[in-house]
């Protein structure tokens, strides 16, 4: 990539036109802009955008980043428009970007401890699923009748939807903790479980037959071939529970947590406090496309031969 492509693009005019905007525009009278926090902010993005794009070695993956970067200044150019200089959205729902910012920095240790609550449940829960959904479909599934007879069982089981299970939880478990990890393991069991036993079942029969004419065990047939040739379904399976755990943890953490995520946006909801809810919005949201990022480059590590 040449200097000319990465300062002349999109993102880069966008920011400009937050930054002219920001300072070169009234805000309006009725509301507080916070300008200074909404310009910090921007170019922490910029120069964060400069870093990951210089870093970056191919060209698709910086067309990728130059694609995305757009995007955000671009609705932080839509938003503070709307909000600061126009008004167009109420303004005790809607916050300029510079008062998110600005309260950001008032609750970011708070918001630190609440993340860390958070992402323990959800690594205990997800570890535990882990542990029980991929030992147990590669069972079920290496029996090729019982893993169909099995698959549409765990269908059903896992079409429940578990928020069902809160109540009976926060009655029979003994802690709020307690009743989180529980309900990320049912929610990422299920479609662990329903993955690996289709990636089993879709193995080719003619490997398999090829490794028993060369006299392999069992174990060995199952552990070192079917097992690797199922693993890219059992990671598309892994990314599917992992959004779903965070957005039934949210709703966990709402309805009866007292940290986290969602216990933050639920408790300042209660006060109308739109400003934390925002915040709360989009710390939540980073945190779950930070999260599923690296688990995306750990499978395109781990299975390099798909790209």
């Amino acid at each position: 990539m040449n200097l000319k492509s990465a300062v002349f693009n999109l993102n880069n005019l966008f920011v400009l036109l937050f930054v002219l905007s920001a300072f070169g525009l009234e805000d309006h009278l009725k509301r507080s802009a916070q300008n200074d926090y909404a310009l910090g902010f921007i170019l922490l993005l910029e120069v964060s955008f400069f870093i990951v794009l210089f870093l970056a070695r191919k060209d698709e993956q910086r067309t990728l980043i130059m694609d995305t970067f757009a995007i955000i200044s671009t609705s932080l150019f839509v938003w503070l428009m709307l909000t600061a200089k126009l008004n167009i959205l109420p303004e005790d729902i809607f916050k300029a970007p510079g008062v998110i910012v600005k309260q950001f920095l008032g609750d970011y240790l708070r918001l630190i401890v609440d993340i860390g609550c958070s992402l323990s449940i959800i690594v205990i829960g997800f570890t535990l699923a882990l542990s029980a959904a991929i030992p147990l479909g590669l069972f079920l599934a290496f029996n090729a009748r019982t893993g169909r007879a099995f698959s549409s069982v765990a269908s059903f089981l896992g079409s429940i939807p578990p928020v069902v299970f809160i109540p009976y939880t926060l009655a029979l478990l003994p802690s709020f903790k307690a009743c989180s990890i529980f309900i990320i393991f049912i929610t990422s069991f299920w479609p662990i479980l329903t993955s690996t036993m289709n990636g089993v079942l879709n193995v080719d029969s003619k490997i398999i037959n090829s490794a028993k004419v060369l006299n392999l065990k069992k174990a060995q047939i199952l552990f070192k071939i079917i097992l690797p040739a199922s693993l890219p379904q059992v990671f598309s399976g892994c990314n599917i529970a992992i959004s779903l755990s965070f957005i039934m943890l949210t709703s966990a953490e709402m309805i009866g947590g007292g940290s986290g995520l969602g216990f933050y946006i639920q408790y300042y909801a209660r006060f109308g406090n739109f400003t934390r809810i925002m915040v709360g919005l989009v710390v939540l949201g980073i945190v779950v496309s930070t999260v599923t990022y690296i688990l995306r480059k750990i499978e395109n590590r781990f299975f390099r031969w798909k790209e």
